[in-house]
Parts: C-alpha cells; sequence; structure tokens
C-alpha cells in the first residue's frame, strides 16, 4: 500500500503538475479537446485522491485542489508572459495585452482594432506588444522582410476561422510556403493579363447595369455602399462562378450580404485566440453565419465545376479545366477556395469603392477635377481599360482613398518557420513562436512615409511635382515637407503573398468610376455627418462599412456615352 502523503506535500504535488502542465501547453499549444480534458480536468481530479484523507469530503478536496491547480496555472502563465525572460519582454505594450490575447479578441469585435493600433503605435513607437506573444509592427523597412520574396509565412491568424478538421485549407490560410506557392499558380494564371482581357466584357456589363439601375433611383436617397456590394458581388459570381447572382437587378434577396458580414465579430474573435476559435467551431450554435456562409460558398463551387461556365472564368484557371498544370488541383482544394473567391473578390472592391465616392463626395474640389479628367475622355477611349489605367487624376484619387481606408486595415499576420530560431524583421528580431503584423492603417499614414497632412484626403500628392505644385501651390510649396514613400503603400500586401485579383479590382474601380462619374453628380444627403464614415468602418480584417446615404443627379451638358 502506497504510503499517504501528508497535506503540504499533496499540495505541493498539486503546484507541481499545474507548472508541469503550464510546460507542455508552452511546448505543444495543444487544443484538443481530449488533451484539454487531460491535462485540465482528469489530471486534477486525480490528484485530489491524494489530498481526499485530509479533507473533511470528497467534493472539499476536489474544489480544492482543482481550484490550486487552476490558480497555479494562471498564475504561472501570467508571471513567464510578464517576466523578463519572456522573448517579447523588451517590447513594450499594454500589460492587459501582455497577459492574454482575450483582451485583443474582446477590444476587436467592435471593429477599432486599426484605431487602437495606431493609438498604441503613436504612444509606444514602431513596435507595439500586442499579445503574449505578437507584435504590430509600423515601420516601412519590415516590409520587404515580412513580405517580400523571401519574406516570412503566415501565422495561425485563419486557423481559428477553420475547423480543426479540415485538412484542405483555402489559399489564404496556408502557413506553408512551399503549399503556398503551388497553389498560387493557378491563381496567377486566373488574373494574368490575358485573363483580364477575357473579363473586360462581363466587367463592362455590369458596370452599365449598375449605371442604369442608379439612373432609375436619382429622385431618392440611397445607400451608395450597399449598391457596390450588389455590384461586386454580381461581377464576382460572374467570373468565378459562371453566373447565377442578380443582386443590382433584385437586391439582396437571399439574406446573402448579411451571411457574409454577418459573421465577422465571431471570425475576428477567433482568430486572435485560435485554438479557441477551433474548440469553439466544433460548438453547432456557434458562429451559424460564419459556417453558413463557408457552406453556401462550398456549393457555388461545387455546382460551377459539375456545371461549367460559359465563358472562360477564374475556376477555369483553378479547377485546371485546360490541362496545363502538372499537378491538377484536388476538389478539396477548389472547393476550399468558393469561399475566398467571393470576400477577396466582392468585399474589398466594394469597400474600396464606398471609401472613394466619400472621400471625394467630402472634397467636391477633388471631384471637380476628376470629372473634368474624364470629360477628356473620347467616346471611343471611354471602355477602354488602357485608357483608363493612364488616367492621372483617377488613380490619383484611387490610390489616395486606398492609402487611408486599405481594404484590410490591420494586415496579415507573419510567423517564423519552425524550427528556424527567429527572424530579423527589418532592424527587428522576431523570435521563433512568435507572430507579427504590419499595422496597415497605422503605417499609411505615418508622416515619415506621407507627408504632408498624412490623414487628409490629397490625391494630388500622388502626381508628378509640377502638376501638385500648380493644383495645391499652398500645400506643396516645399520639396523639403513632400514624402511619398511608395515602399509603405501596401494596400493589397505586397509580394508572393499580395492579393492575387488585385489587378481586376483595378480594372472593376477603374471602369465603374468613370462611367459613374461621366453620368453623375454625387452629394452626401444633407442630414449625413461625414464624420460618421470612418467612426462606423468596422475592421474585422474583412471591412464592415456603414451606410452612406447619396443624393444622384443626372450631370447636364455632358454627353453620355453608353
Amino acid at each position: 500500500m502506497a504510503p499517504i502523503l501528508s497535506s503540504s506535500e499533496a499540495l505541493v504535488a498539486v503546484v507541481v503538475s499545474a507548472l508541469t502542465t503550464h510546460f507542455i501547453f508552452k511546448r505543444t499549444e495543444t487544443h484538443d479537446p481530449v488533451h484539454l480534458c487531460i491535462l485540465l480536468v482528469i489530471a486534477p481530479g486525480a490528484l485530489s485522491m491524494l489530498y481526499a484523507p485530509h479533507s473533511s469530503s470528497t467534493i472539499n478536496a476536489i474544489s480544492t485542489v482543482m481550484g490550486l491547480f487552476w490558480a497555479t496555472l494562471a498564475t504561472s502563465i501570467v508571471a513567464y508572459r510578464l517576466s523578463p525572460w519572456h522573448p517579447l519582454a523588451k517590447h513594450p505594450g499594454p500589460l492587459l495585452y501582455k497577459i492574454s490575447k482575450f483582451y485583443a479578441a474582446f477590444r476587436a469585435i467592435n471593429g477599432r482594432q486599426h484605431i487602437y493600433y495606431q493609438q498604441l503605435h503613436e504612444r509606444y513607437g514602431d513596435i507595439v506588444r500586442v499579445g503574449p506573444n505578437e507584435l504590430s509592427i509600423r515601420s516601412v523597412e519590415a516590409v520587404n522582410p515580412m513580405l517580400g520574396i523571401n519574406g516570412l509565412p503566415k501565422g495561425q491568424f485563419w486557423s481559428g476561422r477553420l475547423p480543426e478538421h479540415e485538412t484542405v485549407k483555402p489559399l489564404i490560410a496556408l502557413t506553408d510556403k512551399k503549399e503556398h506557392a503551388r497553389r498560387r499558380r493557378p491563381w496567377t494564371r486566373a488574373f494574368s493579363t490575358p485573363a483580364l482581357k477575357g473579363y473586360e466584357e462581363i466587367v463592362i456589363k455590369r458596370c452599365l447595369q449598375l449605371v442604369e439601375r442608379l439612373a432609375a433611383q436619382t429622385t431618392q436617397t440611397l445607400d451608395l455602399g450597399t449598391w457596390f456590394s450588389y455590384f461586386s458581388y454580381d461581377v464576382m459570381t460572374d467570373l468565378a462562378f459562371g453566373g447565377g447572382s442578380e443582386m443590382i437587378k433584385d437586391g439582396d434577396t437571399t439574406g446573402l450580404w448579411h451571411l457574409l458580414e454577418g459573421g465577422q465579430r465571431n471570425a475576428i474573435f477567433m482568430s486572435h485566440v485560435p485554438w479557441f476559435g477551433q474548440l469553439a467551431l466544433r460548438l453547432p450554435g456557434f458562429a451559424t453565419d460564419l459556417k453558413a456562409f463557408r457552406v453556401y460558398a462550398k456549393g457555388r463551387a461545387m455546382a460551377r465545376k459539375k456545371n461549367g461556365s460559359p465563358h472562360m472564368d477564374i475556376f477555369h484557371h483553378l479547377i485546371d479545366e485546360d490541362g496545363v498544370s502538372p499537378q491538377p488541383p484536388s476538389i478539396s482544394e477548389v472547393v476550399s477556395d468558393g469561399g475566398l473567391t467571393i470576400i477577396a473578390g466582392s468585399d474589398t472592391t466594394s469597400g474600396a469603392l464606398s471609401n472613394l465616392f466619400y472621400y471625394l463626395m467630402v472634397n467636391p474640389v477633388a471631384l471637380k477635377r476628376l470629372q473634368a479628367e474624364i470629360d477628356e475622355v473620347t467616346d471611343g477611349e471611354v471602355f477602354d481599360v488602357a485608357k483608363q489605367a493612364h488616367l492621372p487624376y483617377l488613380n490619383a484619387v484611387l490610390n489616395e482613398a486606398l492609402r487611408l481606408l486599405p481594404p484590410v486595415l490591420s494586415g496579415s499576420q507573419r510567423a517564423p518557420e519552425k524550427g528556424s530560431g527567429g527572424r530579423m524583421v527589418g532592424s527587428f528580431f522576431l523570435p521563433e513562436g512568435t507572430n507579427a503584423f504590419l499595422a496597415t492603417y497605422s503605417l499609411q499614414r505615418d508622416p515619415r512615409c506621407f507627408a504632408p497632412l498624412p490623414d487628409t484626403f490629397l490625391p494630388e500628392r500622388w502626381l508628378p511635382e509640377e502638376t501638385r505644385k500648380a493644383l495645391e501651390p499652398t500645400i506643396f510649396n516645399s520639396d523639403d515637407d513632400f514624402i511619398l514613400n511608395t515602399n509603405a503603400f501596401i494596400p493589397f500586401s505586397a509580394g508572393p503573398t499580395n492579393c492575387a485579383g488585385k489587378n481586376l479590382a483595378w480594372m472593376e474601380m477603374r471602369m465603374l468610376v468613370v462611367l459613374l462619374i461621366q453620368r453623375f453628380d454625387f452629394a452626401l444627403h444633407p442630414s449625413y455627418k461625414p464624420e460618421q464614415w470612418e467612426k462606423e468602418i468596422g475592421d474585422f480584417f474583412v471591412t464592415v462599412k456603414g451606410e452612406l446615404p447619396t443624393l444622384l443627379k443626372p450631370r447636364k451638358g455632358v454627353k453620355i456615352v453608353s
């Protein structure tokens, strides 16, 4: 018979067990429910038997041991994260961010994390600890080391949004650089110059459809941002799935856009705490909008593969229907990218267009200058994609809107490879086992990269020196004060994992802007307070926007091309 431990010896065994559990978590980061149950419930439950002879009842023994075990485990975790031995100990940041990622997760669900991070950088500097094992970086010197050819792979941000049992992840969630490069090749073909040329007719058709629908709404106030959502979704379903959506015509009759945006609060929370996300996604009533959207997107991808398309679309390349790939994608790979195609191709474009027209309506001088440039486009060139790509003021207003409000406001998480020991990121060292992301919103408003007036919509900063000084002589009166660091301009990310569809987005945006500016005068509803727009922007990685109440008037004295 084993000797009975004394009361103090039994409690010491509980403390040692808790410290050992912390060591296991630190080494394995296990989040399997069975493992968690063994480590957090069964193990301390068994230890309670050692203390039972010194307790008045079994229940009292269990509660005492469980309380001591969990308190010791929590104390050990917090003490280590705040200790000088932690790999990120030297980096400043708020105490609660250092203690738990749950703090960042709860702050993120109101959609203001891009503002919080900007405030943190203004207070602490270019590198801020925003989690126990995570840094936010606002430094142009970190762009290439993190995102370039030899940059860092993605971190675990996306794993919290995906069920753990799904072994095939969408392209955006791949952390293995070689696997990402393999899966990226069909996307590159899908957005090559020849492929984009084949999409022009579809884009033009949808642009004209939206223009005509808006022309019928000129007697009433309309939410311009919603119409841009309808437009971008219809274009993407045409280009990805061979059609099947008519939101411009019928509106969001199925509530699909609600599904797309409705699950984002849950998704951003789970992205900050991936282990919790993978546990919570097992619950049938959790994140129902997110799950429903993923089911819908997979269904669309499967239907496209089965039924084909009337034209050569994006999935023609993703499915490898022309047989050019030596290693054709599996059905699982194709299906997994259904949701990515919808979100990346529609939400980002609609957000960028909404931001642009907001800035134009609150900056009437810029709107007039854009109108003047577009009015110079001849009838034969109005649908000419190459001509549009060389309109300087059009490009300037788009660049400036994307600078102030990039599609992904808080950037994309990166992490050193396992076994690397860590990597230098510019002048910063990022230890293995830690994550970092470039705070895009903050970087693109950094006065060291964009000056003067980095928080002001000023398209002229993107124009040649002579032109910008002629248009805004009081602002650009000194070359010493002018800074335009294009290396810090990363609205579509950068390097081999940048947005594959960015050239399609540029084509869509330019085409629609040209046709709308040619046709209408735009103004915000008089009761709308312009400062609402940026306050209502929600950063959930996917950007969720508020209403943009707009009044349209057909322009007079301008020849309309249709």
